[in-house]
């Protein structure tokens, strides 16, 4: 009896929830102030590119897509990978040399410009081939992690 009760309350509390809509129908607001709390002491850069730590990553991570990730059901997975501005995985020609990826359309940058193939492409380019004084986790490495020294 009791928990038919409280089953009763509980999905009559998020009918009314639900009826009274959002708190702020307006919409989002502009401006103010984010706190985010990590524990990990401040990062060099929110480079997310240039640095690898987890204050970083963590930190930066929220606001940034990429063309393609792990899928979040398998986050372990180091051969899977499923689009995130793409609109499908491509299929490798030139001997698994040359991948054409397809963009999604309307996606935007935080000022609302939108996001074009010349931008992936800018991204792609500064991360393999980083300007000076800015190295990527490929170039930190001096020898090969799953060789034995």
């Amino acid at each position: 009896m009791y928990v038919r009760t409280g089953l009763w309350a509980a999905g009559l509390g998020l009918a009314a929830a639900i009826a009274a809509g959002p708190a702020d129908a307006g919409g989002p607001k502009r401006g103010g102030t984010l706190t985010y709390v990590r524990p990990a002491d401040a990062p060099p850069s929110f480079d997310g590119h240039r640095e690898t730590t987890y204050a970083t990553v963590h930190a930066a991570a929220p606001y940034y897509s990429v063309l393609i990730r792990v899928p979040p059901d398998n986050p372990a997975s180091t051969t899977e990978f499923v689009c995130d501005l793409c609109t499908e995985m491509p299929t490798p020609t030139d001997g698994g040399k040359t991948y054409t990826f397809k963009i999604r359309e309307g996606v935007k940058f935080h000022d609302g410009s939108k996001l074009t193939a010349q931008d992936v492409a800018t991204s792609w380019n500064y991360i393999v081939f980083p300007p000076k004084g800015v190295s990527t986790r490929s170039r930190r490495r001096t020898t090969r992690p799953w060789c034995s020294a």
